[in-house]
């Protein structure tokens, strides 16, 4: 009889042997995919509203399987590395401080859809903007693993929904493997959209979970979908009580022109000495004993701006009032006079 069948048997038990062994074992390579702009404003969305799961795949075109590593129920995700893209240095910030630099993409990616928002231009034009998060991992852990963010810009023409501009590395943010997405859609005076996050941190934790609650403030330039404003510690939220400190922050305008964008923002709230893990970025232009001379408690509202160009941001010194009540019941108003920079 011929040797064959039992030679072939063989090789056969060995090669099931090693694909046993790499599934288990080792990484299973993900889809190398890369991002052509052209190509990607060729493609059809659709005509109803944007599918999110369709989306994703058609810009981020590598879908997991069943063997794929990292499979969770907890987000449909593209699994993708992409070999032509240039790697590009990313800071991660703890409250007001660079913690560390990580460089985008990862050579192993997980990215799934997180927000789809709908606007109308002036002109009452259908536009919708997506926002994407990737990470390392796809188990939606990690308090301060944080998430790139991607922007899709689309636009309704003809009945169907055509890509404008994408931007797959907007920047680094957000926890819990997630980037926060944009949830707010804010205009100047011509028209123009810039895109706002009122999040970055604490992804899935309320302020009842986490105590105290910050999150930051992004803008994103409508047409070329890059950050142009992130404003740590914006809000503080804290049980919905005042116990301690909390504040908010809300951009109040936006001016574009050929030269840059000015985006003024205005922060109110309460401090309580006390508490005073942290404060608004606004505050820290206080001087230490113009900031000790003010009572235990007061409130306060701060008024800034900040200008971008294409060499640089600048910004002005904030405007700050501070409201307080004394023992007799006296309400006091004063303006305090802040320095050119922050007071550490």
């Amino acid at each position: 009889m011929s040797k064959l069948p039992a030679v072939m048997f063989l090789l056969s038990s060995a090669f099931c042997s090693l694909m046993s062994f790499s599934q288990e074992d080792g990484p299973i390579p993900p889809i190398n995919i890369s991002f052509d702009p052209d190509k990607l404003k060729q493609l059809d969305f659709g005509t109803d509203s944007l599918n999110a799961d369709k989306v994703l795949f058609l810009l981020f075109p590598a879908p997991m399987n069943e063997d794929d590593p990292e499979l969770s129920e907890w987000k449909t995700a593209s699994y993708w590395s992409c070999s032509s893209c240039e790697k590009k240095e990313f800071r991660v910030f703890e409250d007001d401080e660079e913690n560390e630099k990580e460089m985008i993409p990862y050579d192993r990616n997980y990215t799934s859809g997180t927000n789809i928002a709908y606007y109308q231009t002036k002109d009452n034009i259908s536009r919708a903007v997506a926002s994407f998060s990737t990470s390392e991992v796809n188990d939606g852990t990690g308090r301060f693993t944080r998430g790139v963010l991607s922007v899709a810009h689309f636009e309704k023409q003809n009945g169907s929904w055509k890509l404008l501009n994408f931007n797959p590395f907007v920047n680094l943010q957000g926890s819990f493997t997630l980037a926060s997405p944009i949830d707010e859609v804010s205009y100047d005076k011509t028209g123009k959209a810039y895109f706002v996050i009122h999040g970055g941190e604490a992804n899935g934790v309320s302020p009842e979970e986490y105590w105290p609650l910050y999150q930051g403030l992004y803008v994103i330039d409508g047409e070329t979908l890059t950050e142009i404003l992130h404003l740590q510690g914006a809000s503080c939220k804290e049980n919905n009580e005042p116990v301690g400190s909390l504040w908010d922050t809300e951009i109040t305008k936006i001016e574009s022109s050929l030269f840059g964008t000015n985006v003024e923002i205005k922060t109110t709230g309460l401090i309580v000495k006390e508490y005073n893990w942290y404060l608004p970025k606004a505050l820290q232009f206080i001087s230490k004993p113009d900031f000790e001379a003010l009572p235990s408690r007061f409130n306060f509202t701060a008024n800034q701006s900040f200008y971008y160009t294409v060499t640089g941001r600048r910004f002005e010194k904030p405007e700050i009032t501070i409201r307080y009540t004394d023992s007799k019941g006296t309400v006091h108003e004063q303006i305090i006079i802040t320095q050119n920079t922050r007071v550490k």
